[in-house]
């Protein structure tokens, strides 16, 4: 199967939702994002692996913050780039994930919870006169998850768990179109949102008191975004050719299945472990059925995306019975190989550690407080072409802080 390069005036919507589609598997747990299937203490569950509700009683709802501060610059290689402008006035933006679960124990048998995450104000602000301006000038996604699910204790081992995911995107991004005859840039803006339905289907099987194990599955889902595209700014070459300035699209974009294993294994002292694990099956990623003003258009989306793979390690060190200690160590593999990287979506292999502690207050409370450090990659990106530009990123870190309450 042929392998194409991402077309020139592609709106970010195409490219810039991957992005948040691994923002958003920030999941709940431990520092580094340990703990996610199988510790199972907190309504946390959910979301990600709805099997592990079995294991609360009564009612729990845990409210959580996550902040992300991205480090990363672009620089760009101006002996390479063809392009003037230089580097980008900024790097990425902060990003703010405020999240909600709930979890209530109907019987013995049957739990019912529901989540609702809010990942907001992902993008970047990258300016109108960078050399990357014809590939990308800003972009923002903004996704909002509603997860109804429920679990099943079918016996002291197993439970089973499954829920639906209601999952809306908009997105809006700005792209400059170089224009003829010296005239200043055009611009290409989008503004285009959607929903689309996934389900969840997990197991959690509990060897003994202190080992248990289990897997979630998360089909992939098909939203149709819809909005505008428009243009602006045309001078007398492209406006006569180009037409209509705004004009009506649609798409269906495909977001990719994921499977979650994990285990969790706590030692007589109290000490503990977690192990966790997750493949997406990134290659599925896709834009289908484009329409323009009605009208279908046959267009050759880039195949560029692997499939990823990640791996999670946790411990816990209680001190006392209020108070315990947690490290984690996260690796995510790259989703784009080095040559089909593009500047809207600079993702590259990843890893991180974090650190953080739980406090158990009075009346069966509890706060986590997690601070994570990753290392996000060079990110190299070589558009080729007439505009070429060549750059990799600098700085590439970031830090994330979270704070959950269990109450």
């Amino acid at each position: 199967m042929n392998r194409h390069k991402p077309m020139r005036h592609l709106p970010a919507t195409l490219v810039g939702v991957t992005s948040l589609v691994v923002a958003a598997q920030a999941f709940a747990g431990g520092p580094a994002f340990t703990g996610i299937v199988a510790e199972a203490n907190s309504a946390e569950s959910a979301f990600a692996a709805p099997a592990g509700m079995s294991r609360l009683s009564g009612t729990r709802i845990t409210v959580q913050g996550l902040a992300a501060l991205p480090q990363a610059k672009f620089d760009v290689d101006e002996g390479k780039t063809t392009v003037d402008g230089g580097d980008p006035d900024a790097g990425e933006d902060p990003i703010i994930i405020p999240s909600l679960y709930y979890v209530r124990q109907l019987n013995d048998k049957w739990h019912a919870g529901i989540s609702f995450t809010v990942p907001s104000g992902f993008g970047s602000d990258y300016g109108n006169t960078w050399a990357g301006r014809y590939q990308t000038v800003d972009y923002s996604l903004v996704y909002v998850a509603l997860t109804p699910t429920v679990s099943y204790r079918i016996n002291d081992k197993l439970s089973l768990g499954g829920g639906v995911g209601i999952n809306y995107t908009a997105e809006t991004s700005e792209t400059k179109l170089p224009q003829p005859l010296g005239d200043t840039d055009g611009k290409i803006s989008s503004d285009l949102d959607g929903v689309g339905i996934n389900v969840t289907l997990s197991a959690l099987y509990e060897f003994s008191d202190h080992t248990r194990a289990g897997i979630a599955w998360t089909s992939d889902s098909d939203a149709d975004l819809e909005g505008n595209i428009k243009l602006r700014k045309l001078g007398p070459v492209l406006d006569p050719i180009l037409g209509s300035k705004n004009i009506q699209t649609k798409i269906t974009n495909t977001l990719p299945q994921r499977v979650l294993v994990g285990m969790y294994h706590e030692f007589d002292s109290g000490n503990y472990f977690t192990v966790d694990a997750m493949w997406m099956k990134f290659s599925d990623f896709t834009i289908s059925n484009i329409e323009v003003n009605g009208e279908d258009v046959n267009v050759t989306v880039p195949e560029i995306y692997d499939d990823i793979g990640a791996l999670t390690i946790g411990a816990g060190f209680p001190v006392n019975d209020r108070l315990t200690y947690r490290v984690g160590a996260m690796y995510l593999s790259s989703i784009v190989d080095d040559e089909d990287r593009n500047l809207s979506m600079r993702m590259d292999a990843m890893w991180g550690v974090g650190v953080g502690f739980e406090y158990q207050l009075p009346n069966e409370r509890s706060i986590d407080v997690n601070a994570n450090f990753l290392n996000t990659g060079d990110a190299p990106v070589d558009t080729g072409g007439d505009r070429r530009v060549v750059g990799e990123s600098t700085d590439p870190y970031a830090f994330l802080f979270e704070m959950s309450y269990h109450f």
